[in-house]
């Protein structure tokens, strides 16, 4: 008896710890609202982390046998739709990097309802646990867009390829869930997010070096899937 109340209290802790991406969502919103963006990233970046590794946990804890009625998954779409989308297209709305007026307005529906698409998709993942389409990640291309600052054109661009991307057949790695390059994959999403970190912090200055090992890194994430996409599509042939 005493060990299923562990496991039990066990399941529960790590519903708990999916449940704070409220608290870094909420945070974050907040910070945006203060125009206050490094502070967003950070309550972002926590985020980030958490929905990182809850999944990992939810899954040795057997949330489903231990805490059957409580559905971890329904709340971490929800927290995920907030934190990876919602507030990324918000900020990215709010200060401008979308234009203005009806172009802003279109961009930014645009975000929002193409990713519902990603997370209403019960084919969203491949047997093999890669996303298959662009995953909705818009914390990462609004990071990216505000650290690049290209230009509203390009962001324009870059956000309507990316959601026409998510009904297309391409792979996009999971980092944590991927057999393939797993280690080099956690590794580069790792120095990714500590590179975004510093890069956040510096802001608008930061050591080139930085700059450098964000790009790489990041590359890395994106190369893996094409990798796989390539290999899946001569795979069919």
């Amino acid at each position: 008896m005493s060990s299923r109340r562990t496991r039990v209290l066990s399941a529960w802790a790590v519903h708990a710890f999916t449940l704070t991406g409220v608290l870094w969502a909420t945070l974050a919103l907040l910070a945006l609202f203060d125009d206050d963006p490094k502070l967003m990233w950070l309550y972002l970046g926590i985020a980030l982390v958490v929905d990182g590794v809850d999944g990992t946990l939810a899954r040795k804890a057997e949330v489903r046998t231990y805490a059957p009625h409580f559905d971890g998954v329904i709340l971490d779409s929800i927290i995920d739709y907030l934190t990876w989308t919602l507030i990324p297209a918000l900020f990215l709305f709010r200060t401008g990097l979308l234009g203005e007026g009806a172009l802003a307005v279109v961009l930014l529906l645009l975000i929002t309802v193409s990713s519902m698409f990603c997370y209403a998709n019960t084919k969203m993942k491949t047997g093999d646990y890669y996303f298959l389409g662009f995953p909705a990640a818009w914390n990462v291309v609004a990071l990216a867009i505000w650290l690049l600052d290209a230009g509203i054109v390009v962001n324009a661009i870059i956000v309507v390829v990316l959601a026409l991307l998510t009904w297309a057949p391409i792979a996009f790695v999971h980092p944590l869930r991927v057999a393939r390059f797993r280690t080099l994959n956690i590794i580069a999403t790792a120095v990714w997010i500590l590179a975004s970190a510093a890069l956040v912090i510096a802001y608008p200055t930061a050591e080139p070096w930085i700059a450098v090992v964000w790009l790489v890194s990041g590359a890395w994430v994106i190369l893996t899937g094409i990798i796989r996409t390539v290999t899946a599509t001569r795979a069919l042939r």
